[in-house]
């Protein structure tokens, strides 16, 4: 194992990002527009160019540039998930609504594929599908279950077997999995560049460097920022795991904190020793929390997601001793399945904060019975997919137009308890689920141990 991974660079933002040459400036005195969105992520800049075709004027507020969030810090996995997954889907709302959340999850990701087709953007889109891969032999009852429960409900799924995994060249540490058919895996950073680009083209106002201090819910609604304010008819909260720092919806938010790592280029005798990844095929482990790995178009390895972390305060700021302890959970993970990258070195680090739910769905609607306080947030992991598509269906609830999936996924979010309970509960299922994980690790190491013994 390389002794330097400790030592691995941590980046601020992410590989994907940087500060924009043409970063837009500050929000300076009193403005009106038809709709204000909070936040300039894939929900923000979806939903604004959706209204923008509708002829609405809409302005973006964001606190740093356009991507700063989690929308240029995800994995870059496009996938059909749902809730935590389609079982869990039947257990909480039964086959038939399940079965229409999947349909949903498809919906969002040909979404995602139509806003790159329409825009022009090229963000290294490799449409090969995601598997859920066993990495331990007791993990595949479970998840040949979950698949058949997946697929009965409609989900365009298929199991993949051993054979066919070493077929497709997938590293060996992979042993079977449940392949999600639509989506596959892209660059997420290029992706939301796109959206920023195509919105700042069509003259949608953007003002970044623009920190939103609050809400006033009057008629009109009066957004107050740190040296102005937009007055609108419609207000549109698109913060995801930063709400809890402005309002409503965030006190239904749980963020959680997420580490990734990018190792350098692999070399053909690289590639070749872990199998030759051939199609690119995005991987998350059947772990409780998972671990996602992809091969870029650079022939980097993207990985992350393991060991995720919540601190009470519920605020997504940076929290240096966890983030050095979860940059090392992730590394190990990977130095764990990919034993034949020993000396490939770890390029760098970075982190950054999802919103979770209590029912695992997005929250998306209006406050209350208001018909001018709107919100898209919560996409518990899956939100290149989800974020993305949100903008004609919030673009028609802003409106008032009907959408055949207003009905599935517009609804009333699940109750989360103040701190110290929320606290308490959160980490107190974390620590369950980190605990099966750690199990399961274990076990994979002494089985590679015991090859060893016998070869």
């Amino acid at each position: 194992m390389n002794t330097d991974d400790s030592r691995t660079r941590f980046l601020d933002i992410s590989p994907y990002v940087s500060v924009p040459g043409d970063l837009q400036p500050e929000l300076q005195g009193d403005i009106l527009a038809d709709v204000v969105i909070v936040g300039g992520g894939f929900t923000g800049l979806s939903t604004a160019l959706a209204l923008h075709k509708a002829g609405v004027s809409a302005v973006i507020l964001e606190r740093h540039f356009c991507g700063y969030g989690a929308s240029g810090r995800n994995a870059g996995h496009l996938t059909p998930t749902i809730c935590k997954d389609l079982p869990t889907a039947v257990m909480l709302f039964g086959n038939e609504t399940a079965g229409k959340l999947a349909s949903f999850a498809d919906h969002c990701v040909e979404s995602a594929e139509q806003l790159m087709l329409e825009y022009g953007i090229d963000c290294d889109y490799q449409q090969s599908g995601n598997i859920m891969a066993v990495v331990h032999p007791s993990q595949e009852a479970r998840l040949r279950k979950a698949a058949a429960a997946a697929m009965a409900v409609g989900a365009r799924m298929h199991f993949v077997e051993p054979g066919e995994m070493r077929e497709r060249g997938l590293p060996r540490a992979f042993l079977c999995g449940a392949m999600e058919e639509a989506g596959g895996t892209l660059h997420p950073g290029k992706f939301i560049l796109g959206l920023r680009q195509a919105a700042l083209a069509r003259g949608i106002r953007i003002y970044e460097q623009t920190c939103v201090t609050s809400v006033s819910q009057d008629k009109p609604l009066r957004v107050l920022t740190s040296n102005g304010s937009v007055s609108a008819d419609k207000l549109l909260m698109a913060s995801n795991a930063y709400t809890p720092e402005i309002g409503r919806p965030g006190e239904r938010i749980v963020p959680l904190y997420v580490t990734l790592f990018e190792t350098e280029p692999l070399s053909d005798e690289q590639l070749a020793a872990i199998g030759g990844w051939n199609g690119r095929e995005g991987i998350y482990t059947a772990h409780e929390s998972m671990e996602s790995y992809r091969l870029t178009a650079q022939r980097t390895i993207i990985g992350g997601s393991k060991n995720v972390q919540y601190f009470y305060d519920c605020q997504p700021h940076h929290h240096g001793g966890e983030a050095d302890a979860s940059k090392m959970s992730v590394i190990n993970a990977f130095r764990q399945c990919f034993p034949a990258l020993s000396q490939l070195r770890i390029a760098h680090s970075w982190a950054g904060w999802i919103g979770m739910t209590l029912n695992f769905l997005p929250i998306v609607g209006n406050a209350g019975h208001s018909d001018s306080y709107f919100y898209g947030v919560g996409y518990n992991g899956h939100g290149v997919a989800q974020a993305s598509s949100m903008g004609s269906l919030l673009a028609d609830k802003i409106l008032g137009k009907a959408n055949p999936w207003h009905e599935i996924i517009c609804r009333k979010p699940a109750y989360l308890p103040p701190n110290p309970w929320r606290w308490a509960a959160v980490r107190g299922l974390l620590g369950v689920v980190n605990g099966i994980d750690r199990r399961i690790d274990r076990q994979i190491v002494q089985q590679a141990i015991g090859r060893q013994d016998c070869d």
